[in-house]
């Protein structure tokens, strides 16, 4: 199996680990409801509730005490913090700012100095935070961080008169504590649906967050590829949503409108980013009190993009999608022959396998069904290109990551400025809906994984990458291969020492989980979903997770092709 762990074993892991929590921290953890879906890998999943209900101040506790009671305390949002602002002085109960951020760090590397008769340092190993949107935001260095808390006595006893702005909270309860939401834009054609993941806790107010959060639009890095129905004068005109009977009432507040079609899709784009809140099983839309109504339709964006379960591959004679047993390559119909001609060494199939890009000695051409090859790119040292789901063709010299280029279906094309420093780009590759792209980068000695928004005109083609990027997670070592493992997940292969690789996978916006590859690995492949991830040795064998090891599927293979939708 992948490194990501199913719904089903999360559920499992968070029963557990809120029975270990409870243990340590003297709080109470419940789940309280929940289901795992079977099936379809990507339908939507409603996670496990965990409730942690922790204790307010001990009599007669200890400074440290009062400090570590709080901070559990703060794991629990209920009743905007109410139990942790018991820790707090009434005077600064009321100025604590809860809502600044969050800091997660680790648990056991905590360590307190006393600092006079009213002050403990605390120094604490940053891991990630969320940003006030939710956003998840992994930690730029893991250098330990200074915190100060002060103290009085009310009543003879101790409490917090001075402490940093936010919530810290351990890796653990933060897994507890915190789940992640997939927020629904589009790209800027309206065809897709492009997740935004973010981050919230609190089962009563979790609706409410996720629409502010909706209508305050994308996180930065991800906002110039990205579209919404919402106009931008629109906001909440609640403090919350209510949920009466199942249905979410969302009423807004604006300028009057009338267009069905904006309607339509702000209704779904609601119904999206709600789904797997719990009780939630529809929406009602109103703008100023007024209803807002719109036809039923069957032409909204797609959720999924599904490619060809089958693997692209080239064995040195023929190219095509490789037979379940592994064994027979199938050619496809009007481009299978000429990439073979080319003499590859790698490619990407396109949308409906109409088309490929190709990397060949002379460099990189493009194969359409019913027409002649065509040489796009003659310069020198061209990684394997990729083909996004528009038909245009990118490309890049190794040695030189700013030099990226770009080639149109209508004969177009042009270099586009990248907004990333690197020494050398190993790969390059665009997410299902063509609005984000992601470069695994050598940077003097460190391996980076980046992702950008892909910024098109009314037309389709790029005009620019976002100017802000995403830093991923990618294991140390050198730096192999990365793909999209299915429309919001990509894994990264490295390379450790002479023969050991370790595989990354990541959904944009979580925490990264690593294991290690099979022996020799040299390319990471998907498809639908994360039991479709298989990586290729240098010996030709395509290997897929087995439990904790690796199982040969086919033997002899030279390259997989990466694919685009089906």
């Amino acid at each position: 199996m992948p490194s990501r762990p199913s719904r089903a074993r999360r559920v499992l892991a968070a029963i557990a680990a809120a029975a270990l929590v409870a243990a340590l921290a003297g709080c109470v953890s419940i789940p309280t409801s929940g289901v795992v879906n079977q099936g379809n890998p990507e339908a939507t999943e409603q996670p496990v509730d965990v409730d942690v209900l922790p204790r307010g101040p001990r009599e007669d506790a200890t400074q440290q005490q009062i400090l570590e009671g709080f901070i559990d305390a703060a794991a629990s949002p209920s009743g905007n913090y109410e139990i942790a602002r018991q820790f707090l002085t009434p005077t600064f109960a009321d100025e604590w700012e809860s809502g600044a951020a969050v800091s997660i760090d680790v648990l056991a590397d905590r360590s307190y100095t006393q600092l006079g008769d009213d002050l403990i340092r605390m120094r604490v190993v940053p891991q990630a935070s969320l940003a006030e949107n939710g956003q998840y935001i992994a930690a730029g260095s893991t250098e330990p961080v200074q915190l100060e808390y002060r103290f009085e006595q009310v009543d003879e006893q101790w409490r917090i008169s001075l402490a940093p702005p936010g919530v810290l909270i351990d890796e653990t309860s933060f897994g507890l504590v915190y789940r992640d939401y997939s927020l629904a834009f589009f790209d800027p054609q309206f065809r897709y649906i492009v997740p935004d993941v973010r981050w919230f806790a609190g089962r009563d107010s979790l609706q409410t967050s996720i629409v502010r959060a909706l209508l305050a639009g994308p996180v930065e890095w991800l906002a110039p590829g990205v579209a919404s129905a919402f106009p931008e004068d629109v906001e909440l005109g609640q403090s919350t949503v209510p949920v009466t009977g199942g249905t979410a009432e969302v009423d807004l507040a604006g300028a009057a409108f009338d267009n069905l079609r904006t309607i339509q899709l702000m209704r779904y784009q609601l119904e999206q980013s709600l789904a797997p809140v719990r009780n939630v099983d529809d929406v009602s839309l109103t703008l100023n009190g007024v209803p807002l109504s719109a036809p039923e339709t069957s032409d909204l964006p797609e959720r999924t993009l599904r490619v060809d379960a089958r693997p692209a591959v080239y064995d040195g004679e023929s190219f095509g999608y490789l037979s379940s047993a592994g064994d027979q390559v199938t050619p496809i119909d009007g481009v299978s022959d000429q990439v073979v001609a080319l003499g590859p060494s790698g490619a990407a199939l396109g949308s409906g396998a109409a088309a490929a890009a190709v990397l060949a000695d002379d460099g990189v051409h493009l194969v359409r069904s019913g027409a002649d090859a065509v040489l796009l790119d003659p310069r020198d040292g061209l990684i394997t290109p990729a083909l996004d789901v528009d038909g245009t063709v990118w490309s890049v010299p190794r040695d030189a990551p700013d030099e990226l280029a770009w080639f149109a279906e209508d004969g177009s094309s042009g270099q586009i400025g990248v907004p990333w420093n690197a020494d050398r780009i190993v790969s390059l590759q665009l997410s299902r809906d063509g609005t984000r792209m992601v470069a695994l980068l050598v940077d003097g000695s460190r391996t980076r994984l980046v992702a950008a928004s892909v910024v098109r005109g009314e037309d389709g083609v790029p005009v620019e990458l976002g100017p802000v990027t995403l830093e991923l997670g990618a294991s140390g070592g050198t730096p192999l291969d990365v793909a999209w493992l299915d429309s919001r997940t990509v894994g990264t292969l490295t390379q450790t020492s002479e023969s050991d690789t370790r595989l990354t996978v990541q959904e944009l916006g979580t925490p990264v989980e690593s294991r290690d590859g099979p022996p020799s690995g040299i390319q990471v492949d998907g498809a639908n979903s994360l039991r479709d991830l298989r990586i290729l040795t240098s010996d030709g064998d395509l290997a897929t997770g087995a439990g904790v090891f690796w199982q040969v599927q086919a033997r002899d293979l030279r390259f997989l092709a990466t694919q685009q939708t089906g």
